[in-house]
């Protein structure tokens, strides 16, 4: 009887054992420790995930453009006799000033300064030997008296061409850099007039001799100029001064002069850089860049003016330029404040 009452009493409380058994191995403490635990890995997990970043675009006025703004109520004070103009911002590309520039034109030798852009992305080694050839040393023109077989660096030749104007080393440095041909680097200067956006503008040969088949305007040579702007080395032989001497790299070492036709270089302060450009279908032509206060660089083109006049004529555009402009990121408020009102009355 004993025997059966212990049996029966053990089914009757085995499931409270096995609770009770849990319980043992869970005691409430333990049950803390395993919450704390995954407290604790929470954390952690949430520590080495790096905070949420928001980027917000810099608007500060360090970002923003100084656009030239006029100081004055009309901007028709100013009077070119040149047959075309232009007066431009270097850096926001602004048209200051302008008269028929869009309009076909010859542009003689400023041409080279075209011819300089492309060679920039031509010539690897600027002490690269040059040969002149009979081609090269039949162009005429403004000349440093190159002859025929005579051997230069790349470099003193793209100083004859740009100071002197030399009509020999442009024809040899695109012969040379061009597979021999002064055609093919008409069209490595038509792609880049392309690359450019040039509004009106073909090239045929590398010095700017006349061509019916060449033409310009006065837009675009600002535009030319305008990139030369990224060429240390362009603007430091445009300012180079005259009676530098370039000696031929071969066996009969000849010495020439070469100078530099910018008559305003060293007489007027800012030039950055200047090319001139004559021919009879073309007349006298004038590119010159300058500095001004506060750094503001700006950039003018007279085509077909007087031998001296052009001179002239570019002093009287650059001056006005700074007279006439301000650079700021902010508009005039009294301007703006007076087309509102005009605005009103209409």
């Amino acid at each position: 009887m004993f025997l059966i009452t212990l049996l029966l009493s053990g089914l009757i409380f085995s499931p409270f054992k096995e609770s009770l058994n849990d319980f043992t191995k869970n005691p409430p403490f333990t049950w803390v420790e395993a919450v704390s635990s995954k407290i604790q890995k929470k954390e952690e997990s949430t520590a080495k995930t790096p905070p949420l970043e928001i980027s917000l675009p810099d608007l500060s006025l360090r970002k923003l453009k100084e656009i030239p703004r006029s100081k004055k109520e009309t901007k028709n004070d100013l009077v070119v006799w040149a047959k075309k103009a232009v007066l431009i911002d270097a850096e926001t590309g602004k048209v200051l000033y302008d008269d028929k520039m869009l309009e076909d034109h010859h542009i003689a030798s400023i041409t080279k300064t075209m011819t300089a852009l492309v060679l920039m992305d031509k010539v690897k080694d600027w002490n690269e030997k040059v040969e002149i050839s009979p081609y090269a040393a039949s162009a005429g023109g403004a000349t440093v008296n190159f002859l025929s077989g005579e051997k230069f660096k790349a470099i003193d030749l793209l100083k004859a061409m740009l100071m002197n104007s030399d009509n020999t080393a442009a024809r040899a440095l695109a012969e040379h850099f061009a597979f021999g041909k002064e055609e093919e680097f008409g069209k490595f200067m038509n792609e880049k007039a392309q690359e450019l956006g040039l509004r009106n503008s073909h090239f045929t040969d590398a010095s700017g001799l006349d061509d019916d088949n060449s033409h310009s305007c006065a837009f675009d040579v600002a535009q030319i100029a305008r990139k030369t702007l990224e060429y240390p080395m362009i603007l430091e032989i445009m300012q180079t001064p005259s009676h530098i001497q370039i000696v031929g790299d071969d066996e009969f070492q000849r010495v020439h002069q070469v100078g530099n036709t910018d008559e305003l270089l060293g007489k007027y302060n800012g030039i950055l850089g200047a090319k001139t450009g004559f021919t009879y279908n073309a007349g006298y032509c004038l590119m010159m860049m300058r500095e001004g206060p506060n750094n503001k660089k700006v950039i003018g083109v007279v085509l077909d003016s007087g031998e001296n006049q052009r001179w002239l004529e570019m002093r009287k555009m650059l001056d006005w330029a700074f007279d006439s402009f301000s650079w700021s990121v902010f508009p005039d408020n009294k301007k703006v404040d007076k087309d509102k009102d005009k605005d009103k009355d209409e």
